[in-house]
């Protein structure tokens, strides 16, 4: 996946919070976790997580730096069970619920960006002796403003490796393709009286093919978070119907690409010799604060905010 194709895909924001906002949700997270292992068989006790050390009280930077690193791109040693990841997920959702919209008035501007880094991927060449090695590190910046007045004009600018570009059109409609402002609005026609109900719109849409009915509702769930602003209660309803997905698993501790510390979901039956495609969010917030693939070969930084123009 190279660098374009990567931002062409992805959005979203929150600024990066300090450890004291960041405690109280860790502490409520880390104790949920461990009633929940509680009632399982005795095993050894779990390893501490940087997620804890933010709890305690250390920086967020030190905590990142803590994480194990591959490839370049900061991971953490291994994901949580499927049932800690619903605790997890369901806590977010409280705080998605609690955890006030940005709302442009008119003339202003949702602002979406999305940093990213890629790495190519890993070779065999014969003037290496056989020595495995991966492409250069490409770095880009996308960033999304979407006008108060989804019919007014949008802006999107890239600035990657290869060059920088600039699209305008009204409603989204970028090189006259279907209008971006049509898929916003489609989140309306989502159901958040229920996880349960929100799952079903999704479950519905299976319509099989090589993934799994499970990998296809997670996947479509993830391209509604990742792709445009999101309601805080339909934000926290996407969290909430993940929960309910078999084989969803979290990781705590990540850094998302600015060094912000989250918390990975993904799903268990993804991972392959590519890794899965994780989402980033913010516990205290139910942000999307990134995405990242668990082998280290991408990562991702999100933010949103209210502008008064675009470029």
């Amino acid at each position: 996946m190279d660098e374009l194709t990567l931002l062409r895909s992805l959005r979203d924001d929150i600024a990066e919070p300090s450890a004291e906002r960041l405690a109280p949700a860790f502490a409520k997270l880390d104790n949920a976790m461990h009633d929940a292992a509680s009632k399982k068989a005795a095993r050894p006790p779990r390893p501490r997580h940087p997620i804890r050390w933010a709890a305690a009280g250390l920086s967020v930077a030190a905590a990142a730096a803590a994480a194990i690193v591959i490839g370049g791109v900061i991971a953490p040693p291994h994901p949580e069970a499927a049932s800690a990841a619903a605790i997890v997920l369901r806590e977010t959702a409280k705080e998605a619920l609690s955890d006030p919209d940005p709302l442009p008035i008119p003339g202003q501007y949702f602002k979406f960006e999305v940093r990213s880094v890629s790495l190519g991927n890993w070779t065999t060449a014969g003037d290496t002796g056989g020595e495995a090695t991966r492409g250069p590190e490409q770095r880009g910046t996308m960033d999304l403003y979407i006008p108060a007045n989804l019919d007014d004009e949008w802006v999107q600018t890239f600035d990657f490796t290869r060059g920088q570009e600039t699209r305008r059109g009204a409603g989204g409609s970028f090189y006259g393709a279907r209008p971006q402002s049509e898929e916003v609005r489609k989140q309306a026609e989502i159901p958040t009286g229920s996880a349960q109900e929100t799952l079903a719109y999704f479950d519905k849409r299976y319509s099989g093919g090589g993934s799994s009915r499970d990998a296809d509702n997670f996947r479509r769930i993830v391209d509604v978070l990742q792709a445009y602003p999101v309601p805080s209660l339909l934000r926290a309803r996407l969290l909430e119907a993940i929960a309910l997905i078999p084989g969803t698993v979290s990781t705590p501790g990540v850094a998302n690409l600015d060094g912000t510390v989250g918390v990975a979901i993904g799903r268990a039956e993804s991972a392959g010799s590519n890794g899965r495609t994780e989402l980033i969010v913010d516990p205290s917030t139910g942000q999307l604060i990134g995405m990242r693939d668990s082998a280290g070969s991408w990562l991702t930084a999100m933010s949103t905010t209210v502008v008064d123009s675009a470029p």
